[in-house]
């Protein structure tokens, strides 16, 4: 099994590992939400024991970054396992949603069935040709619209509040569950969009990160 491909250092203080497959481009993303992240690129055949250890020694936090044109591998699972087991602060960012057959929710349900039970606070809002324009909060009902040069924020209208009534009550049913350190703790996992070329979903993925001692 070849070594993974570990990024250079940029900080004296690395705390948060960003691990993925290569065709996820983990080195695009790493750069816009902190430069505390080392990126690690997986062998999408395996992860061994001896491995893990070495990616997450001196590690606060895990971020698996999945692309939804690839999906999530061997190697991807393993790392998860090892750190689940660890109860290391994780969260799984799901990014090339840009003409993807599969969507934010399908890679959810994968995860949910593959890694562990995660929590999606946030689903993907879409243009009229199927392009992620922004996000609607499941929590508070606010749309995060980033169509234009700068995000705005807005309550959502009634028509689409209803749309989501159901997503929306199954999060607070699951949220409930948690408490408000339970992110921090390594107890809730987030499952988050991201699209790069629109900073869509940057903010939200660091207001998390903050929440990591």
């Amino acid at each position: 099994m070849d070594k993974p491909n570990i990024s250079p250092e940029k900080s004296s203080d690395i705390q948060i590992l960003m691990a993925a497959d290569a065709s996820a481009e983990a080195e695009n993303l790493a750069p816009l939400l902190s430069r505390d992240i080392k990126v690690a690129t997986l062998d999408p055949k395996g992860t061994s024991i001896e491995v893990a250890q070495q990616l997450t020694q001196g590690v606060s936090a895990i971020l698996l970054l999945v692309s939804a044109k690839s999906g999530i591998s061997k190697g991807m699972i393993e790392l998860w396992n090892y750190a689940m087991e660890r109860q290391f602060p994780r969260l799984v960012i799901v990014n090339k949603l840009s003409m993807s057959e599969t969507d934010f929710d399908d890679i959810a349900l994968i995860v949910n069935r593959v890694l562990e039970q995660g929590l999606t606070p946030y689903l993907v809002l879409h243009d009229e040709v199927g392009e992620p324009t922004g996000l609607i909060s499941l929590e508070s009902k606010e749309v995060h619209d980033y169509s234009a040069a700068i995000t705005n924020r807005y309550m959502a209208d009634s028509e689409l509040q209803s749309l989501i009534e159901e997503f929306a009550s199954e999060y607070e049913d699951q949220l409930s569950a948690f408490e408000s350190d339970s992110f921090s703790q390594g107890l809730l996992v987030p499952i988050l969009p991201v699209m790069e070329s629109k900073l869509i979903g940057v903010s939200e993925i660091k207001e998390y990160l903050a929440q990591i001692k």
